[in-house]
Order: structure tokens, then C-alpha cells, then sequence
């Protein structure tokens, strides 16, 4: 199974500090009153288009150019905000983390690949706590979803209803009765065919 985020983590004020300075971005709760920010195709494009000239942080695959300036804003007025990549498949691949608090970077931009430690370290530097039996990843509720579509304004994909499918008034049905009397005429020949022989 795969894992493949591109997510903002924090809570409370940096949250909605962040929330307010970008109002295409929105979050979704995890746990503990831990929340994610998605940072989809609209929130990307706002970031990148507010910092023109700005570059991506080393160690990031596709985190928008001036990201880094963006968390540092949202958080001055106190809180932290950590920003996690991740690119699994099958046990492998890697993660990315960086995090700020209170307007300054506390934890610059780190790459592992294989198994982790800049997601962890991220969300600890930003007051996340591991529990007796989860890492700070698990705490926080980050193994919820495991795809930026489960991040989508409709929920996580593997629990959306099934849609129905669109009925299609060019074709014929028959009805299950008539493929029943049909199947039982066929029977009652075969069985009067081999008593008459």
C-alpha cells in the first residue's frame, strides 16, 4: 500500500492563522485537535503566484516556491506549523519535513529515504507527542489518509458512496422472471425429452 501527501500539520491558532492568509486552502482534523492543511493544486498555484522569484526548499519534490515564507507568516503570532511530503510505495520510498514556530524555522528541510525520522522530528518540533504504542505519525492521525484524494473536499475515496451509475435508455433489458420461465421451459424439455426416449 502506498502513501503520497503533500500536507501543512499543526493546530490550533497557526491553523487558522494560516487559513486566513490563504482562504483557498482548508483543513480537515486529524487527531487530538491536530489538523492538516492539503496543499493541493488552488493553494499551491496562491503560494507560488504571492512569491514570485522565490525557490522551493532543498529537499522537496513539489512543495510550492515560497512555502517557507508563507509558515513563517502564519506562525509569528505564535504556534507551529510543520510542512510533510511523502512518496511510498510497498515499504519503500521517502519523506520530506520542515517546520516553523512562532515565525522562524525550527527545523530546516530534511530528506530520508527508506524508513523515516523528518516526519517525526517535524511534528515534534512543532509539539507532537509519540504515544506508548505510535510514533508521532500515527499520533497525530497521518496514517488516516494516504493519498492527496483522500484529502479531497469529498473525503477519503475508499469511503465515498458508490455513484450510481447513469441508466442508459438505448439498451434492452429483460427481466429476471422471463430469464427464469425461460431457464425452467429449457429443463422441462430436457427432462421430458429423456423420458420419452
Amino acid at each position: 500500500m502506498g502513501h503520497s501527501v503533500q500536507l501543512i500539520i499543526g493546530k490550533g491558532e497557526a491553523v487558522s492563522a494560516f487559513l486566513r492568509q490563504w482562504p483557498v486552502a482548508r483543513a480537515l482534523d486529524l487527531y487530538e485537535g491536530w489538523q492538516a492543511i492539503p496543499v493541493d493544486e488552488p493553494l499551491h498555484n496562491a503560494v507560488e503566484a504571492a512569491h514570485p522569484g522565490a525557490e522551493r526548499p532543498s529537499g522537496f519534490d513539489v512543495s510550492p516556491f515560497g512555502l517557507d515564507r508563507a509558515l513563517a507568516a502564519a506562525t509569528e503570532a505564535g504556534g507551529g506549523l510543520a510542512y510533510v511530503e511523502t512518496e511510498y510505495f510497498g515499504g519503500t520510498g521517502e519523506q520530506s519535513a520542515m517546520a516553523y514556530v512562532d515565525g522562524r524555522e525550527v527545523m530546516a528541510p530534511q530528506r530520508s529515504r527508506g524508513g523515516g525520522g523528518p516526519i517525526n522530528q517535524s511534528l515534534r518540533a512543532i509539539g507532537a507527542t509519540r504515544s506508548e504504542a505510535n510514533d508521532e505519525f500515527d499520533t497525530v492521525g497521518l496514517g488516516l489518509h494516504r493519498s492527496m484524494d483522500d484529502y479531497s473536499p469529498e473525503g477519503p475515496r475508499r469511503l465515498r458512496q458508490p455513484q450510481a451509475a447513469p441508466a442508459d435508455d438505448n439498451k434492452a433489458y429483460v427481466p429476471i422472471w422471463k430469464i427464469a420461465l425461460v431457464i425452467v421451459a429449457m429443463i422441462a424439455v430436457g427432462v421430458f425429452a429423456a423420458v420419452a426416449n
